[in-house]
């Protein structure tokens, strides 16, 4: 099997064409369920992709840092701190001084963060859980394998679109991931 290039060269296969369809769909409808739920709760679009992340952060062990979520959310360091000072006055978030670094400081969910985060996805949760427990082991871990690596593309294609096309991963004749260099010099 070749590298995947998109359907660009010989036309998309019908059933990669198909999985994406219905990766997009499903994409689709968990962003407009977010958008109907931030707004319930007054958020803005950033605040709630702000508070994941610090809180997958928090639960990942690392705490997130102001530099760090000004990364991830393609965000100036004026607009993080505007972002950061707005959830901390809605008590959502800490800011915690490292006590060995005087410079640095850790993002942390407050309690009302994480209720509120259960509250905003609970009917998803419980709808995409209920489908979830219809899957055997062996299903559940083939989820998990292909969803890991759906989400490691993903962010190839957002490294690709920031580093510029040149330097995205790109897959090779053995299905291996590798840089554009290493694979025929694109």
């Amino acid at each position: 099997m070749g590298a995947y290039d998109g359907g660009m060269s010989t036309g998309p296969d019908p059933r990669i064409r198909a999985a994406l369809r219905a990766l997009q769909a499903f994409t689709v409808e968990a962003e407009r369920y977010m958008e109907v739920s931030r707004r319930r709760e007054g958020m803005g679009h950033n605040d709630v992709h702000a508070i994941s992340a610090i809180s997958m952060a928090a639960d990942s062990g690392s705490p997130m840092t102001p530099g760090r979520l000004a990364k991830r959310l393609v965000l100036s360091p004026a607009a993080t701190t505007a972002l950061l000072d707005r959830l901390e006055r809605h008590n959502l978030i800490e800011r915690i001084p490292v006590a060995h670094d005087g410079r640095t400081t850790w993002l942390q969910p407050t309690p009302k963060c994480r209720e509120m985060g259960r509250d905003m996805f609970r009917q998803l949760s419980i709808s995409l859980g209920a489908r979830l427990e219809q899957l055997d082991d062996t299903e559940m871990d083939l989820l998990m394998r292909v969803m890991a690596e759906l989400t490691d593309g993903a962010a190839d294609a957002r490294r690709a679109l920031e580093d510029g096309a040149e330097n995205a991963n790109v897959v090779d004749d053995r299905g291996v991931v590798a840089r554009p260099e290493v694979v025929g010099g694109r």
